[in-house]
């Protein structure tokens, strides 16, 4: 198979640089990761931003004065030749050895390569000078395939959706959040206008059409291409009903056995499903939290999409309240929400590294008054927790002292904590 590797490879071009000047948190994280001996793995949904990283990092090691021919781009998504055919290309394209310098592999979408793990292993085993970074757009070729073959020899990474101080300097309008009680009527409206343009490309789209055709576009692509390339799946429509079904309603409480009767499915036939969309990142579940947490994954079970902008994208009516909690649902490290046998409810509960119970709430409100945090005071004095958080559309940051307990009102342009 001839490939043309300058196609994938501009910067082999004398003074090529990458058109993507503005960097996103994670570029400083993945630079780190560069100089260890490890295979750097990169995954995150569709449309994401993962290609755009691995340009950046080549461009920067290219400004440290490394020889451009020693950055070695290349991306499955058309064709998937196999890496022994990559290096052959490389060596005759080059006239370069590559078994004699530091090279620097960035190969994308690479869940696409079959039996990828195995042969990537042979390579980083036999030559310590080859460092590869890897991406691909789903966590199976992480969760299933890497572990496998090459446990202990990686780094994963996973590029989220924008937070909103990302979009904002995206938007050129990072400068809002110096002075955000200033400019608290422009973040409100850039705020309402974030939750359906979450991915880079749909800031630019000047209508809602636009940025709807867009999301419903990758949702399409991830359920009738992805997926059935992945998994035996009878009937892709009746996926993509169900991730209809979430954007409704995001982050209720799904009954498995209500929706199989609902689509004419098997309950274990739903389950699947649901697997395969975490699976390709399409959406996010959390458990019913309990101390025993063994105990919370067989209890009720809350989705949401991957991004708001899904939300937005696959209803004509919406509640804003929803997009918000999706939003934070999008980016945050927690995997629990709480709800008791009397229906008090609890939005998140997350797990701090030093196992500190941390719950948060979601408000899409201004001003805050008790009942916006009976649920929060519940959870707090029922697990003896010290300390609670609410993300709401406050102006600036202020606590709330209840009963010796400490809550946190945090404004929704902050950087997401939890």
């Amino acid at each position: 198979m001839e490939i043309n590797l300058l196609k994938y490879n501009p910067h082999w071009e004398e003074s090529y640089a990458y058109p993507y000047p503005k960097k996103r948190q994670d570029f400083s994280v993945l630079l780190k990761y560069l100089s260890r001996r490890q295979i750097v793995e990169l995954t995150g949904l569709r449309r994401v931003g993962k290609s755009t990283l691995l340009f950046q990092l080549i461009d920067h090691q290219i400004s440290l004065k490394i020889n451009p021919f020693h950055l070695f781009y290349f991306t499955f998504d058309d064709v998937q030749p196999s890496l022994d055919e990559l290096f052959d290309q490389y060596q005759k394209q080059t006239a370069i050895d590559f078994k004699k310098i530091k090279l620097t592999l960035f190969l994308d979408e690479i869940q696409k390569l079959p039996n990828f793990q195995n042969q990537i292993k042979v390579y980083y085993d036999l030559y310590p000078n080859l460092k590869f970074v890897i991406s691909g757009s789903t966590s199976l070729f992480i969760r299933k395939k890497s572990q496998e073959s090459l446990a202990g020899r990686t780094i994963t990474h996973r590029l989220l959706p924008l937070s909103y101080p990302e979009y904002l300097m995206f938007r050129g309008k990072d400068r809002l959040l110096i002075k955000p009680i200033l400019y608290k009527q422009t973040l409100d409206r850039e705020f309402a206008l974030f939750l359906k343009s979450q991915l880079i490309e749909s800031i630019a789209f000047s209508s809602d059409r636009e940025r709807k055709e867009y999301y419903l576009t990758i949702l399409k692509k991830v359920v009738y291409e992805d997926l059935p390339s992945v998994f035996s799946i009878d009937n892709p429509s009746l996926v993509y009903r169900i991730i209809q079904i979430i954007a409704q309603n995001p982050g209720a409480i799904i009954n498995n056995l209500h929706l199989a009767q609902e689509l004419g499915l098997s309950n274990k036939t739903i389950a699947l499903y649901l697997g395969y969309l975490e699976d390709v990142l399409l959406i996010r579940k959390f458990y019913n939290f309990s101390r025993n947490l063994t105990t919370s994954e067989k209890r009720f079970k809350k989705y949401y999409l991957a991004s708001p902008s899904f939300s937005f994208a696959l209803t004509d009516f919406i509640n804003e309240s929803l997009l918000f909690e999706n939003y934070y649902a999008s980016l945050t490290s927690a995997r629990y929400f709480y709800r008791d046998v009397n229906g008090h409810e609890v939005d998140f509960v997350n797990i701090g590294q030093d196992q500190r119970i941390i719950p948060v709430e979601i408000k899409n409100k201004k001003r805050i008054d008790k009942s916006d945090y009976r649920n929060l005071i519940l959870f707090m004095n029922k697990f003896q927790i010290k300390e609670g958080f609410i993300y709401c559309r406050t102006d600036e940051k202020s606590t709330v002292a209840v009963d010796k307990r400490k809550i946190s009102l945090l404004p929704f342009y902050l950087d997401l904590e939890f």
